[in-house]
């Protein structure tokens, strides 16, 4: 007797003749990837932010509305503060690269992601290079505080100028315009709390680490809320996504 002769069918393949990934998985999940990218930002800014209320609680050698925060990042128990910087350096490059791959191409700034990213390294050049303990509004007594002030300067522009170019870009997708107005207040509010800083530091008025660290809150508020609105995302956008 014969034996019955088995036929499979054929596997699907794309036009380039590869085979095509099954439904709901098999490609290279580039939407995942990014929203990967917004936990770990979100984890960072929130590291970031207990860190940063640690450091306070700790150091009780500084002046809360005084002192800049880069102070708490100087002797014995400078680590605390010390791991902050780098927690936003992190955050900030995976809040840039979750943008990059999540957000729908006609909603990204491209020039706002990579100024994020910039101002993530801003991070860790400020945590190799500690600051100088001065009086308020005295500058910098050696080349590393030097180096310190000027890249932080850097990065509080830097910041400012990506917030708000990213934040805007973003009404032109449906659900990022229904939370872009905040987003884009709270990048406007960034630059009013910046320029308040610089005019208290030259100003040498007593308060340059309240004004700081309001510009410091806003900031963190803001990468905060567009990471979690980022890993929230609705997987329609998947299509849409750049690749």
């Amino acid at each position: 007797m014969m034996s019955e002769k088995r036929t499979s069918d054929p596997p699907r393949s794309t036009a380039e003749g590869h085979l095509a990934p099954e439904a709901g998985g098999g490609a290279f999940d580039v939407v995942g990837l990014g929203k990967q990218a917004a936990m770990v930002s979100i984890l960072a800014t929130a590291y970031f932010l207990v860190a940063a209320v640690v450091a306070h609680v700790v150091n009780t050698q500084y002046n809360f509305f005084s002192d800049y925060i880069s102070d708490y990042a100087v002797g014995s128990l400078g680590w605390i503060y010390g791991s902050a910087f780098l927690a936003s350096c992190l955050g900030c490059l995976a809040l840039a690269a979750s943008l990059a791959l999540v957000v729908p191409s006609e909603a990204l700034s491209k020039t706002g992601a990579v100024l994020l990213a910039v101002v993530g390294i801003t991070f860790a050049v400020d945590f190799a290079f500690p600051t100088d303990i001065l009086p308020p509004g005295a500058p910098p007594t050696t080349t590393v505080g030097a180096i310190h002030l000027v890249d932080a300067l850097v990065g509080w522009v830097l910041f400012t100028v990506g917030a708000v170019v990213i934040s805007a870009r973003l009404r032109r997708d449906a659900y990022w315009k229904i939370w872009q107005p905040i987003l884009t207040a709270l990048a406007w509010l960034s630059v009013l709390l910046l320029v308040i800083l610089v005019l208290v530091v030259v100003s040498k008025a007593p308060v340059g680490g309240l004004a700081e660290k309001a510009f410091i809150l806003d900031r963190n508020i803001w990468g905060l809320m567009l990471a979690i609105l980022i890993f929230k995302a609705p997987r329609k956008l998947e299509s849409q996504a750049r690749r």
